[in-house]
């Protein structure tokens, strides 16, 4: 089966040219929002999908200024239909929010996906070109190890020799790849509020895709 993916805000003409170029579409995959105006382009790509004999499916982006909420959705909705044996054709990312379109292009690199833009007036569409970037293979196995345990423990701040300890490793060792992955901007190492003379390892939200970690 062949699908597309596509980001809509309030234009459903920013979707369409893909619908409608695409040969062989079987299935439309649109993330939207509950604004209503996003509904009412829905209902627009829905009665063309209709028409030409495509299935639409909604996934909803309760936030559509979260790039993180985003960027998880798309992306589970990508393996799913991948574990399918389900062809992504492309995903256009001309429509929503910014951040909406930010994430679908932050998911295009790591799943080497085929991305398209809509010009906003001739409604033309635009190729992409973007390369697949797999963050997690620029890693050690010793690396993904201390951030695989940290990110287990992120409710908690934790020293560097706590680290140690919990992953079995030799304090200096682990140090080191601490400050090879802060060289990298990968985690932070800050003051702990509840004692200053302790300093404390912290990670984004965002390793959660870079690594690939539920």
């Amino acid at each position: 089966m062949v699908a597309i993916l596509g980001t809509l805000g309030f234009r459903a003409r920013s979707l369409l040219p893909t619908v409608e170029s695409t040969p062989s579409l079987e299935r439309a995959v649109v993330f939207c929002n509950d604004h209503p105006r996003a509904l009412e382009a829905l209902a627009e790509v829905d009665s063309v999908c209709t028409v030409m004999g495509i299935e639409l499916r909604r996934v909803a982006i309760p936030d559509a200024f979260d790039l993180l909420q985003a960027a998880r959705a798309m992306r589970t909705e990508v393996r799913a239909l991948r574990r399918k044996g389900e062809e992504i054709a492309v995903f256009n990312i001309a429509g929503g929010t910014k951040m909406m379109s930010a994430a679908a292009l932050l998911i295009c690199a790591m799943e080497g996906l085929n991305s398209v833009y809509v010009h906003d007036e001739t409604y033309q569409e635009i190729p992409l070109p973007l390369l697949r970037v797999d963050y997690s293979n620029l890693l050690t196995p010793a690396q993904k190890e201390v951030l695989a345990f940290i990110w287990q423990n992120r409710s908690r701040p934790m020293t560097q020799m706590e680290i140690a300890k919990g992953i079995g490793k030799h304090k200096a060792t682990v140090n080191h790849h601490i400050q090879v992955l802060e060289g990298k901007g990968i985690l932070h190492l800050t003051e702990d509020a509840a004692d200053r003379r302790r300093k404390v390892v912290t990670v984004d939200d965002a390793l959660e895709l870079m690594m690939e970690l539920d």
